[in-house]
């Protein structure tokens, strides 16, 4: 949405939109005058102002006044309706405030969405002029106030360059900032692979550095978009062990389900979570509990004794605790338990649990229940090589390419991997395969980057290689 629109849209409103009289003359003296809006609305010199801390304790009366969230919406708008007409002549600095103050503050109105919507045009527009810190702050207030308009992905590519050429001067409060905005969106152009390699480089050496909750958030925000760095997990890994007491209960189910969903290995760090979490499971909502067991599950450290606390714990939530997807992972995690078990009959969910799961995992299969081109490519060239095979579900966890004597090709999509080079299977991936195993199956694994890359007439030699590596040829 253009600057020209944005305010034409607050005239329509009926909002009071007052234009000083030299704006039509010197940018200057709006300058001045826009600076002067700046210190109504924070309550603090803008050359002064130390950020969100102050400008709450200012509009709070020092902290000590228990006023509702309308309240302060009553004592930002009207100050920020009178600034509307001059966004376009702030300073990056000042836009920056202004962003911050309302992300700290946590002020959602329509107003606020409207001058959201023209800070990202006019951020965008000139790009060039903010640092890395400030478009790291800008991003993490629109994070905070949930903002999703309809520029905020020119936004965050226009960020994305900028930043790659300025990330070094990002501190651990930026970079996790960031990457949370980056995350929280699912960001995917060009330029993210390349700045969350840049951002994974950075924040090896400011590891040191990080709170406890800062490394959550960074792993998260990472393994949320599939992508894996080893030196700064391993890093932050051996950082955070020893800090786990620290973090809150879902802090620690977040990280957790970080290292689950890339696979990461790092067992100090695992076996302190798994302890705390145990004692918290009382303290967790039911989708993080859910995620707990996924997790465990995944990373093969989900023990009997704790798989049959957790689901007397979980038996003890309502429905409504629950989502869709944590229906699936309760699925999984009962099916990866049982290959893990001596017993597989003792290791069983609530029964109103299963069924709820059961149902679940058959609207996903049903789901999948179309074989992808991938598969249907790899059938093709087994007709050709003359090798029987036959596409099934197997232990009604995966799809795969079933042979003779229990051996089976795992085709494996993008979602399989990482998004980042190397690709490296994920944990999901990685649990599956191990299941199958478990159960008895020669899994063949098969990534799509790869077969995709061959030509045609070279992927019978392919296959039989694999096949001849695992002793199936």
């Amino acid at each position: 949405m253009g600057r020209s629109q944005i305010v034409a849209l607050l005239k329509r409103s009926r909002l009071k939109v007052n234009f000083p009289g030299s704006q039509r003359n010197t940018s200057a003296n709006l300058s001045t005058t826009a600076s002067k809006e700046l210190t109504s609305l924070l309550g603090f010199p803008s050359s002064t102002w130390p950020y969100a801390s102050a400008v709450v304790r200012e509009l709070l009366g020092g902290g000590g006044s228990q006023l509702k969230t309308a309240s302060v919406e009553n004592v930002v708008v009207g100050p920020l309706q009178r600034l509307c007409p001059q966004l376009e002549y702030l300073s990056s600095s000042e836009i920056t405030q202004l962003v911050a103050v309302l992300g700290h503050l946590q002020v959602k109105d329509s107003l606020v969405d409207i001058v959201l919507e023209a800070v990202s045009d006019i951020v965008a527009d000139s790009v060039q002029h903010y640092r890395a810190p400030q478009l790291a702050t800008i991003c993490g207030a629109y994070v905070q106030l949930e903002h999703r308009g309809s520029g905020y992905n020119q936004l965050l590519d226009a960020i994305v360059g900028q930043v790659l050429r300025s990330f070094k001067d990002l501190d651990a409060s930026g970079l996790v900032s960031l990457t949370h905005a980056l995350a929280e969106t699912e960001h995917d152009s060009e330029g993210t692979g390349k700045l969350l390699k840049a951002i994974a480089a950075g924040a090896l050496d400011l590891v040191p550095t990080f709170s406890p909750a800062q490394l959550a958030s960074l792993l998260a925000s990472f393994s949320h978009l599939r992508h894996y760095d080893e030196p700064m997990y391993r890093a932050i890994a051996r950082q955070a062990a020893p800090a786990v007491h620290l973090l809150e209960p879902q802090q620690r189910s977040d990280l957790l389900h970080a290292l689950a969903i890339v696979g990461h290995d790092a067992p100090k760090l695992v076996a302190a979570l798994r302890e705390n979490l145990l004692e918290d499971a009382g303290q967790l909502p039911g989708a993080a509990l859910c995620n707990v067991m996924w997790s465990l599950a995944v990373l093969d450290q989900l023990s009997l004794d704790s798989f049959r606390r957790m689901c007397a714990q979980l038996e003890q939530l309502p429905l409504g605790a629950f989502e869709p997807e944590n229906f699936q992972q309760l699925y999984q995690v009962q099916r990866m338990a049982q290959a893990a078990s001596q017993d597989p009959v003792t290791v069983q969910l609530p029964t109103w649990i299963w069924a709820y799961a059961a149902s679940a995992w058959q609207d996903r299969l049903f789901a999948e229940s179309n074989f992808t081109p991938l598969q249907q490519s790899i059938c093709r060239t087994l007709d050709d090589m003359g090798v029987w095979h036959e596409e099934k579900f197997l232990q009604n966890m995966t799809s795969a390419i079933a042979l003779r004597d229990k051996v089976a090709i795992h085709p494996e999509g993008p979602t399989c991997y990482c998004s980042s080079w190397p690709k490296r299977p994920l944990g999901e991936t990685l649990a599956v395969r191990r299941t199958l195993t478990r159960h008895g199956w020669t899994v063949v694994p098969l990534a799509k980057h790869e077969w995709m890359a061959l030509a045609s007439h070279k992927r019978a030699a392919y296959l039989t290689k694999l096949l001849d590596d695992v002793g199936a040829g």
